[in-house]
């Protein structure tokens, strides 16, 4: 890719209106499952753009998992608001896609939460695996991606692209698992988390957590005891360091 047409995608990805903006290159992830999956979606695949949307404390303060039959559900005001950040983030990634034609790539837009395969639980392509790939953040105790400033409060979109991007920086961060001892294992109503054996990045019985979430309709509890990105910060990504790079 010349260097008008980098300049043209990362100044696309500057103008996005989401919190955060991340890549993964293919090329740096040779082998993965990742890969596979993204050059089966789109051949000629060459990065994946993830793009995150906080989901606000005082949203994720309503999570409840049980409640009276016929009460009014203050939890509800939760699915309400992840319909809203994923219409939100569906939009930013429709556009995105739009200005990659414009340059002459190709881009799969994958909206939020994405496609499903309930038998095994798994989706198409793993958002949150993406995102680490792409240097979002590390994986918690609970199984979601840890962000710096919000915490697993994130939801994700993704664009599959013929663009060949350079995957961005990986966000130095410490674990705040270590710190906080498991407040979603202690809070889980299943038990379906437990604290990571070594070699373990998390150890979640996804079944357990699955069919206990359908049965009652929503759970997310270990999402509300997290105490990870409890202190919000503001403002877009700034893309310079990673353009420099690229242009390097």
């Amino acid at each position: 890719m010349n260097e008008e047409k980098t300049e043209e995608i990362y100044a696309l990805l500057g103008k996005l209106e989401v919190d955060k903006v991340g890549v993964a290159s293919l090329d740096d992830l040779p082998g993965t499952e990742i890969r596979e999956k993204a050059t089966r979606l789109l051949p000629g695949a060459s990065s994946i753009i993830v793009l995150a949307l906080e989901v606000f404390q005082e949203v994720v303060s309503h999570i409840a998992s049980r409640v009276w039959v016929g009460e009014m559900a203050l939890r509800d005001l939760y699915l309400k608001n992840t319909e809203l950040v994923g219409g939100l983030l569906n939009w930013e990634a429709y556009q995105l896609v739009k200005g990659l034609h414009n340059n002459g790539f190709k881009g799969l837009p994958l909206p939020d939460g994405g496609v499903f395969d309930e038998r095994f639980l798994e989706g198409e392509i793993s958002f949150k695996h993406v995102a680490q790939a792409a240097g979002l953040g590390i994986f918690d105790w609970h199984s979601m991606l840890i962000m710096p400033e919000y915490g697993s409060r994130v939801r994700f979109a993704c664009v599959v692209t013929d663009a060949p991007l350079a995957s961005t920086p990986v966000i130095e961060m410490g674990n705040p698992c270590i710190k906080c001892q498991g407040a979603c294992v202690r809070v889980c109503p299943v038990r379906a988390i437990g604290k990571p054996e070594e070699g373990e990045t998390y150890h979640v019985d996804k079944y357990a957590c699955n069919t206990y979430y359908a049965g009652v309709g929503l759970c997310s509890e270990c999402l509300k005891v997290c105490p990870a990105g409890r202190e919000q910060q503001c403002g877009h990504e700034v893309l310079q360091n990673l353009m420099e790079r690229a242009l390097s």
